[in-house]
């Protein structure tokens, strides 16, 4: 399978919308999708397959100096092809390269245990447990990856929004 990594682009919204509700119980609103993009346009990444299909997402910011990855998905008939990796080493070599991120950061629900081995798989550690982050009441858990050549130590600020 060939999969292209590019920019969202405002026309592929109602794809990376349909792959946000099949992915997730609670969707982030279209209006929050499109001010994240207008904000940090290059943090807006999709997949697209070879009949250029998007497939699969990632949104992320710089916040106080760090990488926040906000949201990433892939189409359920498209998971375990390595997009979701795909993804994310395009979002975090941006992250880390061009805009110099101390860390790269993201939430994901304690119970998820599938997104959580699959940040494992991506160096990203346990930091700290977020307790009632949901609006369901769930705790997520903030998870870290620090830049490999990072001397130091740095505090993360997260914007919990």
């Amino acid at each position: 399978m060939i999969i292209n990594i590019r920019k969202f682009r405002e026309k592929d919204l109602k794809r990376v919308m349909e792959i946000e509700k099949e992915s997730f119980d609670k969707n982030y609103p279209e209006f929050l999708m499109m001010h994240i993009y207008s904000s940090f346009p290059d943090g807006f990444l999709v997949a697209e397959d070879e009949n250029e299909k998007v497939v699969g997402y990632i949104i992320a910011l710089m916040e106080w100096g760090n990488g926040h990855i906000v949201s990433i998905a892939v189409d359920l008939a498209y998971q375990n092809y390595g997009i979701g990796n795909a993804l994310i080493k395009s979002v975090e070599n941006f992250l880390f390269n061009e805009c110099h991120a101390k860390h790269c950061v993201l939430e994901v629900r304690f119970d998820n245990k599938k997104a959580r081995e699959f940040y494992y798989k991506r160096d990203y550690v346990d930091r700290k447990v977020l307790y009632n982050y949901y609006d369901d009441g769930a705790d997520a858990i903030l998870m870290v990856k620090r830049r490999f050549d990072l001397s130091g130590n740095y505090p993360i600020f997260v914007n919990m929004w």
